[in-house]
């Protein structure tokens, strides 16, 4: 799709003009732009399978190089960012569960759907103006190596996990919630109440391991979600990642850095999803394979 967009990766990294025609077109016969489409995908997709991601047309250096710099860090947005989700989710899912019913109850479920109707970068932008602007807490934005700055990492990453955290929580929160409540109903929680043990009881050391099944389903598809939703995340906060370098990459037309960047997003969302799977069986001993 991206190579629908006028222009090509010429044009884009002309400013002045300066080449004559002639001089673009042995350019783009350089490059491969000037073949048909299925035959540019046919030599890319050729090159993949012999490891070779190609070069960027931007820095002429071999894209694999840039992508192994980039992955660590949109996987720990990714990771920090679902860890923030799952601390605020269960603990407010449990409540939720125990005081289901009442107003509670109401005013979370409630905030919940807000937080999911929201779009994440409008979470974003609220938090740079109340605790980076106002308050001055945390960094507008950037990135510090963790290895060299452990505490500027950590205070780096707080809005970014929280952007990406806060509407993730409210789709756990609901799903968790529902479940336990229905875990709630069974016989063997009116025998664990019989015996003595309060609601907050029962759930915490009976329901909370059943309701967690169809959770982890949720939580491995909005890992996927976040990998993949990154960009918007990263452009706000400048944090240079994977989708950031797509983004970047568009605008420059730079087609195989556009095309790596999207199979590692792609296959990041399978592995995720195919790691859920065998999660879901390790905490489902009754789970066979077919």
């Amino acid at each position: 799709m991206v190579r629908f967009i006028p222009g090509d990766p010429i044009t884009a990294r002309l400013t002045d003009g300066g080449l004559s025609p002639e001089a673009q077109a042995a350019l783009r016969s350089l490059y491969g732009v000037d073949q048909p489409l299925i035959q540019q995908y046919w030599s890319w997709l050729t090159s993949i399978l012999h490891g070779n991601l190609g070069l960027s047309l931007t820095t002429q250096t071999p894209v694999v190089d840039e992508l192994l710099v980039r992955i660590p860090r949109t996987f720990y947005l990714a990771l920090v960012g679902i860890l923030t989700a799952l601390a605020i989710s269960v603990p407010i899912a449990i409540t939720a569960a125990r005081y289901s019913g009442g107003r509670l109850d109401s005013l979370l479920t409630s905030a919940s759907g807000v937080l999911i109707a929201v779009p994440n970068f409008v979470i974003g932008i609220i938090l740079i103006v109340v605790f980076s602007v106002q308050v001055e807490l945390f960094p507008v934005a950037g990135y510090v190596d963790p290895s060299a700055d452990p505490a500027g990492f950590a205070l780096g990453m707080v809005l970014p996990a929280l952007t990406i955290g806060l509407p993730a929580s409210a789709v756990i929160i609901r799903v968790l919630r529902s479940s336990l409540l229905d875990e709630l109903r069974r016989d063997y929680v009116r025998t664990a109440e019989a015996r003595g043990n309060s609601r907050l009881r029962a759930i915490t050391r009976h329901t909370l391991r059943n309701a967690s099944l169809p959770t982890v389903t949720i939580v491995g598809l909005q890992v996927g979600q976040l990998l993949g939703g990154a960009l918007v995340v990263e452009t706000l906060f400048s944090y240079p990642g994977v989708g950031l370098l797509l983004l970047n990459s568009i605008t420059q037309r730079d087609y195989p850095t556009v095309q790596a960047c999207l199979l590692f997003l792609a296959f990041a969302f399978v592995f995720v999803n195919l790691l859920t799977d065998v999660l879901y069986a390790a905490l489902n001993p009754k789970l066979k394979v077919g």
